[in-house]
């Protein structure tokens, strides 16, 4: 049975989607992922989230390829729902296809990044930052907890070899997933705020990204905070 952390976020990330009538794509779908009740766009077609396949032997398998083990509540994530796509805000997990999830990872891990700076140095990547997306967002497991959680952090490759390198998102995944909840049940964007958009937006967005922060203090609201107030909205105190 999956955490309710996990499960949240997941429901509430798709029904954001289907709210904004997001669920499309142009990618090839597995047939079991192809929603015919959604209209197709050229080559967008619709899709639609299925029960994960994925066991813990799969996981098991993939761990000992890497040599790091995941956190306890990604093994849930990656066993609750197969996906396209969850969010254009925040966190941008990679796509979760039924039959072709375990190489889209194994592209993550060994492919797309230099291995020596990823999972060599105790990092697996999962996702991309949706905000400056040049390098993967990553499970830090140099910084283990005692339930086998780790920080989230992000590895920036505009930044190898300084300090800025890898940067802290949130303190571990249990409150990533509840961060993102939030995010997802929102409605509004309010990381993001710029002189075009309605300034009359802006205190909701404050509110809402005071709340955001609050759920993690000791991650997005403290050693992460300058990331995520750094897109143009200050938090209400």
């Amino acid at each position: 049975m999956s955490s309710p952390a996990v499960t949240n976020y997941v429901d509430a990330a798709i029904a954001n989607l289907r709210r904004h009538n997001f669920m499309r794509t142009p990618e090839e779908l597995p047939e079991a992922m192809r929603d015919p009740s959604i209209e197709a766009w050229d080559d967008w077609v619709g899709w639609k989230p299925i029960e994960s396949t994925v066991t813990g032997g799969d996981l098991d398998a993939l761990e000992q390829e890497t040599g790091l083990a995941y956190p306890p509540l990604y093994r849930e994530f990656l066993q609750y729902r197969h996906f396209v796509n969850l969010t254009e805000v925040g966190v941008r997990f990679e796509p979760h296809l039924c039959g072709e999830w375990r190489d889209t990872l194994r592209q993550a891990y060994f492919e797309s990044w230099p291995r020596e700076r990823i999972l060599d140095a105790g990092l697996i990547p999962f996702g991309a930052d949706t905000f400056m997306d040049p390098g993967s967002v990553c499970f830090d497991t140099r910084r283990r907890v005692a339930d086998g959680d780790c920080p989230v952090v992000f590895w920036d490759h505009e930044w190898m070899g300084t300090d800025k390198e890898i940067r802290p998102l949130f303190s571990n995944s249990r409150k990533m997933f509840e961060c993102l909840e939030r995010m997802a049940s929102a409605d509004l964007n309010f990381i993001y705020h710029d002189e075009s958009e309605d300034a009359a937006l802006l205190p909701r967005k404050q509110e809402l990204l005071a709340q955001f922060l609050a759920i993690d203090p000791a991650g997005a609201g403290g050693e992460a905070r300058e990331y995520w107030t750094g897109w143009g909205v200050a938090p209400m105190t």
